[in-house]
């Protein structure tokens, strides 16, 4: 079946949605951790793309993510569209792995700041891999945390029998663009 150019744009519209949400798939008003924040990996700092399962260069989500100050980052994602957002990202490590807690600071639709009854901050656990040329990233949302607030979630990370697997979700895999 051929697609016309509307059910295309429609289609790319649908993608693009839920690949913005796919970093804020449980969200809330206040933070999850408020201390014990790490030092900011200078390593995460760059332009990185998605690997796409599909083979399609036009389907490929980028992200940027540049530090700001020894504790943290500014990130846009997904970088080089209109609904693109940009978050505040802190790192913070957890039973020795590494998360970063993004906190919405403004998105091209919405401008700056985002609304009052915005829910600003998630969650996103990091996974390095080659050297730290690809990231495994997988959003906070899982069945773990649903209708759970912060404090729970956090407990909940916290606890050594937690299955992290079941609080997070599927991971995207990013990998390093060369900086020019």
């Amino acid at each position: 079946m051929r697609q016309t150019p509307r059910m295309k744009i429609l289609t790319r519209f649908l993608l693009l949605a839920v690949l913005a949400c796919s970093f804020t798939a449980c969200l809330f008003k206040e933070p999850v951790f408020t201390e014990g924040f790490s030092k900011a990996d200078a390593s995460l700092g760059g332009v990185w793309a998605a690997e796409d399962n599909q083979g399609d260069a036009r389907k490929i989500e980028f992200a940027v993510c540049a530090p700001l100050d020894e504790g943290r980052f500014v990130l846009n994602y997904p970088a080089a569209g209109k609904d693109g957002l940009y978050y505040e990202a802190r790192p913070v490590t957890v039973r020795g792995r590494t998360l970063l807690q993004l906190r919405i600071l403004a998105s091209f639709s919405n401008g700056l700041p985002p609304k009052a009854d915005t829910d600003y901050y998630t969650l996103l656990w990091i996974e390095k891999e080659d050297g730290g040329q690809k990231l495994r990233v997988r959003s906070l949302g899982g069945d773990g945390v649903k209708e759970k607030g912060p404090a729970a979630v956090r407990n909940g990370l916290e606890a050594p029998s937690a299955d992290w697997g079941k609080l997070f979700g599927e991971p995207t895999v990013f990998h390093r663009l060369k900086d020019r």
